[in-house]
């Protein structure tokens, strides 16, 4: 669709101020000579940890508002994607983080220039779906076992310090002493049971490259999540649950299994498992998670597929 940029609309730019190597004065500079070249007005929010972005926008709104964009790294944008839920107003999205999978998956360039140009000029709009977890709202995904210790037992001075090599550091402390637990799944009233390593629920953001998951069918904006459950007892059985995963090879004793749902996933494990969504420790199991289908507006390039 053509932008659709009319005089004196106004755009909300949430900025994390501290987000990859960017700097911030540079990008808010960038920023706002390029939205008004195309003629946005706007206002500049720089993040706060824990901020609720959900009243900042409903202020914002009262204001007049047109427009939301976050430039960030995937938390800033997940965030507010979350607080946009059922919101008309479309999401545009500058990725200036460490990884940017939410970014990489609908097509926005990881140059800022290119994604303003997206935002200000021609460009289609997609639906997100959103995942509602205890009373909060999350975009990307939600771990059970292997990822959620390797997020506990990641220290913020170690994030700061390393970025997201902290991760990795301590995804290959974990992978030495993988422990299978007693799950039982209940995803749109159908009931799961067995043991496992990992259950991970993606909207997206498995590991951030669209080949991989596009080869899963998990896309962010297809109305549904995905449950997928790595069996893995060592560390050499998580390249061949992968491998399983990826071409779909049926086996009688698999390593993996994907479970579609629409509506509802509930999740309890016997014992009890810390529960992380987006990067985020929420508690342990059991936990109950909602679909919310295609409840945000996205900005999206043109070529953007569908």
């Amino acid at each position: 669709m053509p932008s659709t940029t009319k005089p004196n609309q106004t755009a909300l730019i949430i900025l994390n101020p501290v987000p990859g190597l960017v700097n911030a004065q540079v990008i808010t500079r960038l920023i706002e000579v390029r939205f008004h070249a195309a003629g946005w007005n706007t206002r500049f929010h720089l993040t706060q940890p824990n901020e609720d972005f959900s009243l900042l926008i409903k202020k914002e709104t009262e204001k007049g508002l047109d427009l939301v964009v976050a430039a960030g790294g995937d938390g800033t944008i997940a965030s507010v994607a979350g607080a946009l839920a059922h919101n008309p107003l479309p999401l545009g999205i500058i990725p200036i983080g460490t990884w940017n999978a939410i970014g990489r998956h609908f097509r926005v360039s990881l140059n800022p220039l290119r994604a303003i140009t997206t935002i200000t000029g021609t460009h289609k709009i997609r639906r997100m779906d959103l995942m509602e977890i205890g009373g909060t709202i999350h975009a990307m995904n939600l771990g059970v076992g292997f990822s959620s210790k390797m997020i506990a037992n990641t220290m913020r001075s170690d994030k700061r310090f390393f970025g997201k090599l902290a991760y990795f550091v301590h995804m290959i402390r974990q992978a030495f002493g993988l422990e299978m637990k007693k799950y039982i799944i209940e995803a749109d009233g159908k009931i799961y049971r067995g043991r496992a390593a990992e259950i991970f629920v993606a909207n997206y953001g498995v590991v951030g490259f669209n080949l991989i998951e596009s080869a899963l069918d998990i896309h962010p904006d297809d109305g549904k999540v995905d449950v997928l459950i790595f069996k893995t007892r060592t560390i050499l059985d998580i390249p061949v649950a992968l491998w399983n995963a990826i071409i779909r090879r049926k086996k009688r004793m698999p390593k993996y299994q994907q479970i579609s749902a629409v509506s509802k996933v509930a999740i309890k494990t016997n014992p009890p498992l810390p529960v992380q969504a987006d990067g985020e420790l929420l508690g342990d199991t059991p936990i109950v998670l909602t679909v919310l289908p295609r409840s945000v507006k996205v900005i999206v390039p043109q070529q953007y597929p569908g």
